[in-house]
Parts: C-alpha cells; structure tokens; sequence
C-alpha cells in the first residue's frame, strides 16, 4: 500500500501521511485535535500558524509553514496525548509509517511468517507480562495477524500503555532506521526530537529508549522468569510509539520471539539468541549514527566511538548483579559474555556477615568505650590486590628453551590461552601445573625450578608493580567497614621498600586511606607466623575476620585470634591451593572479589515476592552507583482522585484510632491494682503516671532504650499538667523542608504521605492518652527550616503550609502547633535574643573557622576528616570543651550532610543519573574513571557540606548557650534523633531509620506508611502515585508496581489504577 493511496483515516479524517515534514494543514490538524480529544486547535494569524486552547497561554508558534512533525513536538512538549481510542486513526498512522519506506510499500509480513500458529511457550509469556509490573513496562505483546478479528488490521501493543489512553502501535527496527522521504534522517531521529525531555541530549535519550528496553526485557525474563527471549530481530520485536510519534521506552515483541524454558537450552541456543539481540542493538546504533553529514560523527557531535561506549555501558549496567541462574544461562560463548556479571549467594553472604559483626561490635564500644576498633584484615596480593599484568610478563619471561623444553614452553610465552595462570605462591603451583597438562607434555622440566625463576621475575621491579589492579569491590568494602565503624589493616608479605608503589596502586583506586603491615625485608621465619605478629604489633585489636588466600596464614591468624572469621580468597582465572572440587581445608567462606549485591537476594521471581524496602539509615549504606535506573515508572504511575486519597487518609486514621484503644485498655489493665496506703489522689496521680509512661514508652512510639525515659522521667514531666488538670505539653524538633535536593532522597520539596503519616501517630498517642488522662497532650512541633541553615522563605513556607494541612486532615489542627523554632524563641524570651543569638553566632562560626583553618576538604577528604578527629582531643585553651565537643562530631555531621546539599548539574543532564554519578564515590576527587566535570561536582557537594557543618555546629552550640532546651519550661521533650537520658525517644515511622522528611512516603507490600530513599524505591520496582492532594509535580507516595493496574484500552483517564484493596490496607506499623 502507497503512503498516498489511503484516503480516509477510518475516522472520517479524509488525509494521508500525517508525519514528518509533510505540510500541516489547519482543517486536517483541527480535526486531528479534535477527534484526539486534545483540547487545542490551530488558528492562523499573521502568516503563521499557532497552536491554541488550554494551556497553550495566547498560542504557541508553529511557523509560516508548519509540519506534521513540528505539531506533534510541540504537543509532546506541552504534556499531550490523544485522549480517545480510534482504531481507525492508528491504523492509518501505523500504514503511513510503514509506508515512508523506499518504494513506497508496506512491508508485509511474509506469507509464511503470517501463518506461524503462536507456541504455549508464547501465550504463556504473554500471560507473564500481563502480571508482572516490572516487565510491562518495559515489554508489551502483540497478535499476529492471522489472530486479529476482522475490524483490526494493525495488532495493539498489550498491555496498554497507560500514559496513552489513546492507544499505541509498534515499529520495526528496519523501519525506525531506514531513511525515507518526508522523514528527514528517518523515523528513529524524528522519534528523538519528539521528546519531551528536550535539555537531554539525543544519545541519552536514544540509550534510554531504544538500548535498555530490550536488554532490560531479556534480563528480566530470565532473572525472573526462567524465560529466555531468543530471535529478537528482524518480525519478532518492534518498538513502541504514542500517536504524537513519542517513544514510550517499551518493546514490543511478536509471536516470532522463540520464548523458551531457560533451563532447557544448550549453548548453540544461548548464542544465537544473544547475537540475535546484538544485532538489534547494532542496527540501531548504526541507525542513530546513520543520518550525520559529517564522517565519523553522530547526531548531536558524538562521535562513533562514544555512542558505541554509550551502547556498552547501557549493556553492562543491566547485565551486573544477575541473578546466580541468569549468569549460569549465559556463561557460555557469546557477544555479550563478558559483560555478564554476578555476585555468588556465599560471597554476599560473608562480605555482609562481616559488615554485620562489625556493626554491633561498634554499637557494644559506644557503651563501652574501652574496646579496641572492630578490625578487618585483609592480605594484598592475590586478594585486595591482582598482579595480573606481572603474572602475564613473568610467564613469558621464563618460556624460554630449558631441559626438558628445548624449543621452550609454548604455553607460558601465551599464558593468555592458559586455562589458568600460575601464581608466585609455591602452594598452588602443582595445580597450575596439573590443570594446564604442563607436566604431561614436558615431563623432563624441573618445575620447581621453574616455579623459582617464576618468583624471581615476578618480585623483582618495584616499577612493575604500578600495573596491579585493586580487587573487584574493594574500594566500596573497606569504606563500608569505615562507615560501619571499624577499621581495615592490609597485611602483605611484600617488602616495606615497595609501600610507595603500593601505596599508589591502592589510592588510584579510590580504596580509603588505611594502614599497611608489611613485612621485614631480612624475614626468616614463615609468612604465617609473621603475620601474626604484624598484627599483635597493632596492639589490642578486635579481629572481627581475615581475608586470605593462603591456608596456613587463615589457620594461624585465626588461632591467635579465636573470635576471627577466616575468609578464603580465590581470583577466578588465577591458580589456587585446591582444586574446585575440593571443599576448603578450613571450611572458610570463599569469595572471589569484594562485590555485595546492592539489592536483598530475591532468590526466585522478583515479581512473586514484591519489592522491598532499603532499611537503611544513610544514603552511605546504599550502593547508589550499583542500583539500576527505571526512568519509565513515572510513565507508570498511578493517579488518585480526591475521594481515592481520602479513603487512604481514612484508613490510617481509623487504623490508628484502633491501635491507641488497644494500647490504653493495656495500660488500664497492667495499672488496675492500687495500693491500700496511699490516698485516693496520690493512688490516682501516681497510677496515670505510670500508665503514661506505659504508653509513650510502646513499641509503635519508643525510639531507644526504655531506660533513656524512665518512670521518673515521665512523673517529673507530667505530674505539674496533672496537677492543673492541662493537658501535657509535647515538644518536638524537626520538619525543616523534604531532602529533595539531589532527587535521591526524594522527589520533590513539599511533605508527601511520610510527613502525614507522622501527625497520624501524634494523633494515635493523644488518643491513647485521652483514655487514661483526658485532657490529652499539645504538641508544640517546632520547625527549623531555616534554623541549621538558610533556605529560601518561600520553600519552608510551602512545606510549612502543606504540612499544616496535613494536621487537619490527621485531626490534630486544635490540639498542635506548627511554627519555627525561633519565632518561638523570641516570643518566649523576647526580641533582644535574637541580636544575643547573632553575636554569639559569629563568635562560634569564628572559632571553629580559625580552629580548620588548614584543612582543606578536598585534599583527601577521608583522610582530612580523620585528623579532625585526632585533632579533637588536643583542644586546649578557654573554649577547649566547646570545640572538642564540635570536632569530634564533625566527622560524623558531614559524613551525613553530603548527602543533602544541592548538587551542581550540567544544562542537559538528568538530575537523579548526575546525581547517582557524583555520588557513586564522593570523598574519590582523584577518580579516572568520571569526567572532569563529575570530580569537580563532587569538590563542590564536599566544600558546600563543609560550609554546612560548620554552620550547623555553631548553631548548635549557639542554641546549648541560650537554653533553647528549655524554652518551655515543663514539657515531655521528644526526641526523633540520638536517644539521650531524659529523654523520650520517639519514632514516627516504626520500622525505618529515616526520619518522614529523609525520604520518600511510601506504602510497603503490607500496606504499611513508610518512608525510604527515592533511588532505592525506583531500584526496587515502586511507582509514583500522584494525588491531588499534593499536585502533578510531586508523588504523594510510592507503591509496588504490582499493586497498580493497567487501564484497559479505550479509557480516557491516564495513568494506572492503584489496587482498591491494597490501599484499603494502608495504615502504620505497630513496631
């Protein structure tokens, strides 16, 4: 069929070709609009044509001679999609398309390749991709055409797009890059300017659109599913289109997909499956290359060589951390192999054991301060550090003619092609030598002597040793230890003359700074013995494990150390002490690099088992460069109507209201007995107290231990409201604005269902103390948004506003009080204070200034901080309490104030992936592996944090000496932060380690509020879900994807549908 030979659209449009540069015409655009249900028209006006209606102010130019394509750009940019399902408009939009190819002609499907009956294999998939959240988004199916009913000539993406209520439709990859008439550059480059993300460069977009859909649907089938998703080429995968000629970032693959059970193919299988794959991704990059004038050049100046680093790096982000099944299926030979990565269940497994004995060795030292550092060994070579390249040059050293070997050792002058590579070690030597056949073929060679000349070469050039590699992951393990609370020491049988190379080896790296133990150069005694010493050498220490590739020193260093984990070192590809089929000696875990995965083991179909929360308490716990991007869940995302958001509010509340009812008729029951030999008034004041007590100190509000609030905490606190008969007065810190700053905590700067799920707990403790005390409680929430540091007053204003009608709709508007803390202050203590407070303010900024002056944050930052630390407790002179005091928190503020400052963002790049790049490794300014520009925002996120900390410290010194403690007198003091004597430690959000304005509102799998970190919940698989309570340009919250529903085909409203019955379920955690 010719472009021009369609006449109607099927909808009474009466035009043909509606795309690219062919000629718009208003009566022909007018009835696109209005038919599409876009609420805009075209007007003509002084020679120009512009694009009026809702929205659209006094029109918006489309020029003299408008086309096609420059409609549909300006209707993508304005946020509009045809709203009106037409089968007939598809149709012939998707015919147009087809038919812009040279020629002329549609390319029909081959007759034999129309008649291919669809597999159970296929109608299954299909059935999985109508049920997992995940893979939807980025895969839809569609009929063959021998299955279509008669009225359908173009077969329909399913599920539906939910983005597009007025439907979508599928093109080929030849289609997407072949150049033809009216399509300047052709359709792929007429899809790119389509988008709406019009700052973003064309390559981003194209990886995100184009490369990742089918490398994420191939991944998810297989880590999910069991699924492999072979022949995706040529019929068997399009991809997918709005009406406006918008990529939704979806494939759409066709019965001619070969979907197989992966545990029943063979390598040949495997292979051809992959370079099927390949060759989707490279007729794209060629296409993406295609259309540019200048040789050797890319669309918008990239040159070949980076789009294809660009197509790589997408390949490698979504084949890493595979589930162990998945990388077993594409271990073979293939394209892509050596992108395929995984982390074994029992490497993950003991990295994190490790991670978790030092943690609660550090929280035990923080009551007994007396304890040794936990402390991790780890050895050097062959274990923190790969030799590879020595390994490699040392091989072909000694390949030369010997006895037994006169024309020389063919296999060491290649020891590329080795099975495995010898090592310097003389206990793994007779493996190597046994896997690679060596002494079969050269019976005659000396190998011990061999072996000699081997160390020899191999340890001679201290030069050399600047091309070791540092281990896999080991940078992010020793800061995990660090940030964990303990400390890593590398022990090494090297020789102290080489700690400059190592040195050098260890910081280009990015590994933090940490203390090496070598060994001395005139040693006699064995390595094993010496490296014990090396460690008594350190003095009292807490050896929480030992890495090691040797047996004998794991033996020896766990048997001086009995408490020591002994950790088995094995680098693939290199020579061990046994061979694989051999258990450990010593029945030590075996990890082969320092990897942990950045998500919770799924261990089967992430799809059965829901996303999960972080459960972090820091973004440094999170492994932000290793968690995946999901750009198109905000395509996903589900809209709430009023009444729907109501109906949520409603359920927490009455949840809640349940719950303090619970919690008073325990407390009434624990406290019923009175004693006979006090008074009637003392027996009642004395029963309420300890009935209070009972209740602020539950398990759905106690934040600590029980005994930072004891029971004459609590009589001190209470008894003069209960002498008055006044309700008790509650005080509270907190709410300054939402961390929205880097996109990585949250989306966006307004309280969202966290921060409302806070007051409803408010609300759930004065219900429950108007049971036992009826005047209840009043909370004084005090704000400091612009107490630590300064913010605009419009943005805490907003938050500020919001979150007061958040109280409303919690209940609590007459029985709390929302205002800044130093709006408080003056009016309690009057306006001089605050002229007191700024003269003591400069002189508390002034005197930590003059004490850092010197330090430079960005010269080795980690470093840099630790000798603040020293520094702190040789302090002297009349302000040495108050300085000590602040240095030795500054350490620990920063550490976490870096991670809440605004972070510098180049013109076309996309917040949230910038931001994950700068802080991948932020405290690394030395880093080759980024841009100048990516080291350079990440100096300037360190020296705003260090400007930050230094003002939080003097404010808070500042507040100790004007008593802000005490700008109320008798009070019950909440505390949401560090647990202090006194007093009473209270959690808004049970379960999580994040404070409501910390993260992102979300509900769990079960239906409980929570809150967590944004780039871990879009990792996970949660979806926004907007509500007018908060607007268009923030969610309101987060919900695992498969509790929203797809719209079905026809439906106007845009977005998924949130799952009545979860959100029925919403209420908070009892703990």
């Amino acid at each position: 069929m010719r472009a021009d030979s369609s006449t109607r659209d099927g909808a009474g449009h009466g035009f043909a070709a509606p795309v690219g540069t062919n000629p718009l015409g208003i009566d022909a655009g007018n009835a696109l609009l209005r038919s599409g249900g876009y609420g805009l028209y075209l007007i003509r006006r002084s020679g120009r044509t512009y694009l009026a209606g809702e929205g659209a102010g006094t029109g918006i130019s489309l020029g003299s001679e408008p086309t096609w394509s420059d409609l549909y750009r300006t209707l993508v940019r304005l946020r509009r999609t045809r709203r009106h399902d037409d089968r007939g408009w598809l149709d012939h939009l998707a015919r147009s398309l087809h038919g812009r190819l040279p020629g002329g002609t549609h390319p029909r499907t081959p007759a034999a390749e129309e008649e291919r009956v669809p597999t159970p294999e296929w109608s299954r998939f299909v059935a999985t991709v109508q049920a997992d959240p995940l893979l939807r988004m980025h895969c839809a199916t569609r009929r063959a055409a021998m299955t279509l009913p008669a009225s359908e000539s173009v077969s329909r993406p399913t599920p539906p797009h939910p983005a597009h209520p007025g439907g979508t439709f599928a093109v080929g990859v030849l289609e997407l890059v072949t150049p033809a008439p009216g399509l300047d550059g052709g359709l792929l480059h007429q899809v790119l300017q389509h988008r709406f993300e019009h700052r973003e460069d064309e390559l981003a977009y194209f990886l995100e659109h184009f490369i990742r859909p089918p490398l994420r649907a191939f991944r998810l089938a297989l880590d999910n599913h069991h699924t492999a998703l072979l022949a995706l080429h040529g019929p068997g995968i399009g991809f997918e289109l709005s009406p406006e000629l918008q990529a939704t970032g979806r494939i759409v693959v066709t019965e001619h997909v070969d979907v197989r059970d992966a545990g029943r193919l063979g390598a040949t299988d495997i292979r051809e499956g992959v370079r099927a794959l390949v060759r989707t991704l490279d007729m794209l990059g060629a296409g993406f290359r295609g259309s540019d004038e200048v040789p050797g050049r890319a669309v918008g100046g990239y040159s070949q060589g980076e789009v294809r680093a660009g197509v790589d790096r997408v390949v490698a982000e979504e084949l890493r951390y595979l589930e162990a099944h998945t990388a077993d299926v594409l271990s073979g030979e293939h394209p892509l192999q050596c992108f395929v990565h995984t982390v074994p269940d029992e490497q993950d497994d003991a990295l994190k054991r490790v991670l978790r004995t030092v943690q609660e060795r550090t929280r035990i030292r923080r009551w007994e301060p007396h304890r040794p550092k936990p402390t991790v060994m780890i050895d050097l070579d062959l274990c923190a550090i790969v030799p590879l390249q020595r390994t490699l040059d040392a091989a072909r050293a000694i390949s030369g003619p010997r006895e037994g070997a006169p024309d020389g050792i063919a296999e060491l002058a290649h020891p590329e092609a080795l099975c495995v590579l010898p090592t310097y070690s003389g206990s793994t030597w007779r493996n190597f030598v046994e896997a690679c056949g060596l002494a079969a073929k050269y019976p005659g060679v000396n190998w011990q002597r061999v072996h000699a000349e081997f160390f020899r070469v191999f340890a001679r050039s201290g030069e050399q040793l600047r091309t070791d590699t540092v281990n896999a992951g080991l940078a992010r393990f020793v800061w995990d230890v660090h940030d964990a609370g303990g400390r890593v020491v590398f022990g090494t049988s090297r020789r102290r003359r080489v700690r400059e190379y190592t040195r050098e080896v260890l910081d280009t790296a990015g590994v933090p700074d940490t203390e090496l133990l070598f060994l001395p150069d005139d040693r006699v005694r064995p390595i094993s013995e010496l490296k014990v010493e090396q460690l008594r050498e350190l003095g009292e220490i807490d050896l929480v494990a030992a890495f090691d590739d040797m047996l004998a020193n794991r033996i020896a260093i766990t048997k001086e150390f009995s408490g020591a984990l002994a950790v088995a070192v094995e680098i693939p590809g290199m020579a061990t002490e046994r061979r694989s089929e051999q258990p450990v000696a010593d029945a030590a875990p075996v990890i082969a690099t320092f990897e942990t995965s950045p998500r919770p083991r799924t261990g089967s179909a992430l799809s059965a088992r829901g996303p999960t929360l972080s459960h972090t308490h820091s973004l440094e716990e999170v492994q932000v460069s290793a968690l995946r991007t999901n750009r198109v869940a905000q395509r996903w995302a589900a809209q709430l109507t009023m009444k729907e958001s109501l109906a949520i509010v409603e359920s927490v509340v009455s949840d809640a209201d349940r719950a303090a009812e619970r919690a008073a008729r325990s407390a009434h029951a624990k406290f019923a007995t009175a004693d006979p030999e006090r008074s009637a008034h003392a027996e009642q004041r004395d029963r309420t107290v300890r009935q209070l007590h009972h209740l602020f100190t539950r398990k759905q509000f106690l934040k600590g231990s029980r005994s930072n609030y004891r029971l004459e905490d609590m009589r001190r606190d209470a008894v003069p409201f209960l002498e008055r008969g006044s309700p008790i007065e509650v005080v509270l810190l907190g709410f300054p604005i939402k961390q929205s700053l880097n996109r990585l905590k949250a989306s966006g700067p307004l309280p969202d269902l966290a921060e409302l799920g806070a007051l409803v707990r408010l609300r759930e403790l004065q219900h429950a103390v108007r049971f036992v005390y009826p005047p209840g409680l009043h909370f004084n929430i005090l704000t400091d948004g612009r107490h630590f540091r300064p913010r605009p007053l419009s943005a805490t204003g907003a938050y500020g506003r919001k979150l007061r009608q958040y109280l409303e709709l919690a209940g609590m508007d007459g029985c709390a009080s929302i205002a800044e803390i130093d709006e408080v202050a003056r009016q309690r203590r009057g306006p001089g204070l605050m002229r007191e407070r700024r003269v003591l303010f400069v002189r508390h900024r002034r005197l930590l200034e003059d004490m850092l002056r010197g330090f430079d944050i960005t010269d080795e930052p980690l470093r840099t901080l630790d000798t603040i630390t020293e520094l702190a407790s040789s302090v002297d002179g009349p302000d040495a309490a108050v300085l000590a005091r602040s240095l030795g928190m500054l350490r620990e503020m920063l550490m976490s104030m870096v991670y809440s400052v605004p972070v510098p963002v180049p013109g076309n790049a996309d917040r949230l992936a910038w931001s994950r790049l700068v802080y991948a490794d932020v405290y690394n300014l030395t880093d080759g592996g980024v841009s100048p520009e990516v080291r350079q925002a990440r100096a300037a996120v360190l020296r705003r944090a260090w400007h930050n900390v230094i003002r939080y410290l003097a404010t808070l010194r500042t507040d100790e000496a004007l008593g802000y403690d005490d700008l109320f007198g008798d009070r019950v003091r909440l505390t949401v932060s560090a647990a202090m004597r006194g007093r009473c430690g209270f959690t808004y959000l049970g379960g999580s380690g994040l404070l409501p304005w910390q993260g992102t509102g979300v509900l769990d799998q079960r239906g409980y509020v929570a809150v967590d970190f944004a780039v871990s919940l879009v990792d996970q698989g949660f979806v926004p879900v907007y509500s007018p309570l908060l607007g268009s340009r923030q969610p309101w919250m987060m919900v695992p994807a498969q509790y929203t529903r797809p719209r079905a085909h026809g439906e106007c409203a845009g977005g998924t549908r949130l799952d009545g019955d979860f959100a029925a379920r919403a209420r908070l955690r009892r703990r």
